[in-house]
Formats: structure tokens, C-alpha cells, sequence
């Protein structure tokens, strides 16, 4: 399945690595945070974001593809900006 991505290299590493470890930290927020499961208390807040934010961050990495950009029309692919004839391949 070939489609468009708005992601150049750079910007996918980024994302794929900083989004693991946006991810591993607010795993070890919520792990670390020694609440009940009957209680939600800040901290266990701020690891359930931090951990989704890392989500987020991995997977538009993962398929070069990001919402955000292509609501502002922003594409940091160096071979879509020279109007290059490249295959874009989800991953």
C-alpha cells in the first residue's frame, strides 16, 4: 500500500525515538506511583498523558504520517518539496 506521508527522515527518528521514551517515562510514572486502583491522583494523570503522548509520537513516526502537518500543509520530505518522483512506503 503506497500513500502520501508529510514526514521527512529526520522528523520520523525523532518521533520513533522520542516518542519510546516519552512513552517508557510516563510508564515508569504510573508504575512508580504507588496508587490504588480505586484512586487517580496527579501523578498517575501525568503518566497516562506522557504515556499516550509517546504513543502518538511512535505511531506517526511509524507511518510517516502526521494529522497536525497536514492540517497546517507542512511536509518535511526533502524529495516531496523538490517535487521529486519517490515512492512513499509506510514505513
Amino acid at each position: 500500500m503506497f500513500y502520501h506521508h508529510n514526514m521527512g527522515k529526520n522528523e520520523k527518528v525523532i518521533r520513533l525515538v522520542g516518542g519510546a521514551a516519552v512513552f517508557v517515562i510516563g510508564w515508569i510514572v504510573l508504575n512508580g506511583s504507588g496508587v490504588l486502583a480505586s484512586m487517580v491522583t496527579a501523578t498517575t494523570l501525568v503518566g497516562f498523558v506522557l504515556a499516550l503522548i509517546g504513543v502518538i509520537l511512535f505511531v506517526t513516526g511509524l507511518f510517516s504520517w502526521c494529522p497536525l502537518n497536514a492540517m497546517f500543509h507542512y511536509n518535511s520530505c526533502d524529495a516531496c518539496k523538490e517535487g521529486a518522483t519517490h515512492r512513499h512506503l509506510p514505513v
